[in-house]
């Protein structure tokens, strides 16, 4: 009786180890590289892949892409994006056969990248690209493939230095630059803009100030908002679009801080989830190169709206997103709300900021 209790026992665990195994088999299958940090060869190249905790592969999800500078390695590059992962991003780094990006190298990583959009699902919108140093200088023949689609660029330590933008880059393409104030390449990164403004949706420069030829962390969390923008990704008063004081006191009080005056933006955590001008004006409008000329003139704060609804009622606001004006000492000069566009935003701060007019 013993013996068949332990033959029965046996073909038990056995046939729930072959189902566990079954089960890790088909995980294998559905996740092609393990979760966090792996090491992989792809079309001839060796590969650092990082992957989000949780893989679901009927969801659509981010790849972003970066090219190593001279000497560096494909794990550096890889772990300093991986802080993305928790965010859906994978981040995949490859790394040259020489220290440096040949024709051949690049041609590998458009190969592998067009492999990974295919095994890893991911979005039309959602692929994106980055360089640091001469990995920055060899992104233009990545990042403009006509056939990859590319939605973001952004060159590190680095700038744009040719190259035909692909046909889709004028309404989906956002370019960024990103460098040391004291980085010898800065005027290229600075270019950049001038450069791509009239081929690209949108671009724009970032410099950290004090740092010399090296990776810009301090950058990091808005190149990390950066990409979302670029996806439509959108948040309610989640932006960064410039450095929001936290003071509740409306209208921020004067300082002397060589500012000309300030400006609220008004959200509603609730109502504007949903709505397309909200985001429309979180998302772009405080892009635009004109509001943000003014606006950066500005002390800039955020108010929710359900949390001060009596001074949203006292400035007879109607709707959100609203931007207010406020010079100097801290009169009201401009109140707008709803529908807004960038020209009228842009002469709304134009109204309090001191340099009125905006540099070619």
């Amino acid at each position: 009786m013993r013996h068949a209790v332990s033959i029965c026992l046996a073909v038990i665990l056995s046939t729930a180890a072959l189902a566990a195994l079954a089960t890790d088999i088909a995980v294998a299958q559905e996740r092609p590289y393990p979760a966090g940090e792996s090491s992989h060869a792809i079309e001839g190249l060796n590969w650092t892949i990082v992957m989000p905790d949780d893989f679901d592969p009927a969801t659509e999800r981010s790849l972003v892409v970066i090219l190593h500078g001279a000497g560096g390695t494909e794990t550096g590059m890889a772990r300093s994006l991986a802080f993305l992962a928790k965010d859906d991003y994978v981040i995949a780094a490859p790394k040259s056969k020489g220290q440096t990006w040949a024709r051949d190298d690049l041609d590998r990583v458009l190969r592998g990248v067009a492999g990974l959009k295919t095994s890893l699902h991911i979005g039309k919108t959602r692929l994106h690209g980055i360089g640091f140093s001469n990995g920055g200088w060899n992104l233009a023949p990545v990042v403009f493939d006509e056939d990859l689609l590319f939605t973001s660029a952004c060159w590190v330590a680095s700038g744009y230095q040719g190259g035909k933008p692909p046909k889709h880059a004028q309404k989906g393409m956002g370019v960024l630059a990103l460098a040391g104030g004291d980085d010898p390449n800065r005027r290229s990164a600075e270019a950049t803009p001038g450069m791509l403004v009239d081929d690209v949706r949108s671009v724009e420069v970032r410099i950290q100030p004090g740092l010399g030829h090296k990776w810009p962390s301090e950058l990091m969390p808005y190149y990390g908002w950066w990409l979302g923008v670029q996806e439509g990704r959108f948040i309610p008063g989640e932006t960064l679009a410039f450095d929001w004081e936290e003071d509740d006191v409306d209208p921020p009080p004067p300082a002397d801080d060589g500012k000309s005056g300030s400006f609220v933006y008004w959200y509603s955590a609730a109502d504007d989830a949903e709505s397309e001008l909200a985001k429309l004006f979180q998302n772009e409008l405080l892009q635009n190169p004109a509001v943000r000329f003014f606006g950066t003139q500005l002390r800039a704060a955020k108010r929710e709206r359900t949390e001060h609804e009596a001074r949203f009622a006292e400035l007879k606001l109607k709707t959100t997103p609203a931007l207010v004006t406020y010079d100097r000492k801290g009169k009201l000069k401009k109140a707008l709300s709803g529908k807004l566009k960038a020209k009228s935003i842009a002469a709304a701060l134009r109204s309090v900021a001191a340099t009125k007019k905006q540099p070619k």
